[in-house]
């Protein structure tokens, strides 16, 4: 019968046991990596309780990176210092010390850590911006990390004053696209011209995009609170397609939005919604097929693939998150149990982002706890 091990490995967190720290910080109704506040920005309300400024984090992507053995991991800190590895091995965290490079609206970096074919790292940041700071903020940042120095560059601020909530790679064309908050915008960055394209409005963004086998950017638009369809950029054209074309839908209020998006490498995208389905989508012709709902609850964010072939998901939410592996050839889900640590007699709220690596360990980031920090959930497959 298929498990999981699972182990949560702690980088930092409050001093004390809280409950509901939006209220005592003043923030109205938001997660860790919430905006919504009623005591000012969130800069603002983390500043005044540096236990907090410093500790109350949560782990938004998570990379393995085969090259150094090490997990990379992108976190939401109100400090800016929101880059990690973590070494298997050791289990130990070591930062990368981003502050020195960004801005203090740099807080965190959501759906953005990608390794190229070269060994090369690109990443991208994203905020937590109220009204009255967009204008001040000069915007995210794409950057280059050299893993065999620790070397960061700053390559772009695409959209002046937006911050890039997720990102996507043409590793062929050597090209990354990213979408963007709050202004909802889609830009083109180039690496070999260090050139940024923004092509503004596209109403909404997916919570991560995904290229094809022919170099398309797959996401997603919607207009004025309507549905919510996909979104087409070929290269060629230079030009985003806004398709009459949405996923399935699990219930009424379902919307079909893009919750976790992957490669294949087998002709497909596969596709997990908020709603918790795992959609196999085609991108020649357009078409979706339904595979299952691999797990009770909603949210399916995230997805990878193993060196088995499998394509390994995890998702739900509210402390009920679970991980599954999906067989291509036969058609067939198979669970792995649920992200908690008997050990500590705790769970993983919401499955954010996961990685694995090359023995079957899944890594799964944690975001969104309304009362402690995210973790960072290990977890020893066995099937």
């Amino acid at each position: 019968m298929a498990s999981c091990k699972v182990k949560a490995y702690v980088l930092k967190n409050i001093a004390k046991p809280i409950q509901n720290w939006q209220k005592e910080m003043g923030v109205a109704s938001a997660g860790a990596s919430g905006t919504e506040t009623t005591g000012g920005s969130y800069l603002e309300t983390m500043g005044r309780n540096p236990d907090y400024y410093h500790n109350l984090i949560s782990f938004t992507t998570v990379e393995y990176n085969p090259n150094t053995g090490l997990v990379y991991c992108g976190i939401t800190a109100a400090d800016t210092d929101i880059l990690w590895t973590f070494e298997p091995e050791t289990k130990k965290f070591v930062s990368l010390h981003y502050e020195k490079y960004g801005e203090k609206y740099d807080v965190k970096i959501h759906r953005s850590l990608i390794i190229d074919d070269d060994g090369m790292i690109y990443g991208a940041t994203a905020g937590l911006l109220e009204p009255f700071e967009y204008l001040d903020a000069p915007g995210g940042k794409v950057f280059s990390l050299n893993p065999k120095t620790n070397e960061i560059k700053i390559l772009s601020i695409p959209c002046p004053h937006e911050y890039i909530q997720t990102i996507a790679m043409d590793k062929k064309r050597k090209i990354i696209y990213g979408f963007t908050y709050p202004g909802n915008k889609f830009f083109r960055y180039d690496i070999k011209t260090n050139r940024s394209t923004n092509f503004e409005w596209m109403g909404c963004h997916p919570h991560i995009p995904a290229v094809d086998d022919e170099g398309n950017l797959w996401g997603q638009w919607s207009y004025a609170g309507g549905n919510v369809n996909l979104l087409r950029y070929s290269p060629e054209t230079n030009k985003p397609e806004f398709l009459r074309k949405s996923l399935p839908k699990m219930f009424t209020t379902d919307n079909g939005s893009i919750d976790g998006m992957l490669n294949g490498k087998d002709g497909y995208l596969y596709i997990g919604t908020t709603s918790g389905a795992l959609i196999q989508f085609d991108p020649k012709n357009v078409e979706t097929r339904y595979l299952g709902k691999p797990h009770p609850g909603t949210r399916l964010a995230g997805l990878c693939i193993g060196k088995d072939g499998l394509i390994y998901g995890g998702g739900g939410e509210n402390y009920n998150t679970y991980l599954f592996a999906y067989d291509r050839e036969k058609e067939k889900f198979i669970t792995l149990g649920r992200v908690y640590d008997p050990e500590i007699n705790d769970a993983c709220v919401i499955v954010h982002h996961i990685t694995i690596t090359d023995d079957r360990t899944i890594y799964a980031a944690e975001t969104d706890n309304v009362e402690r920090s995210g973790f960072l959930w290990e977890c020893k497959v066995n099937i």
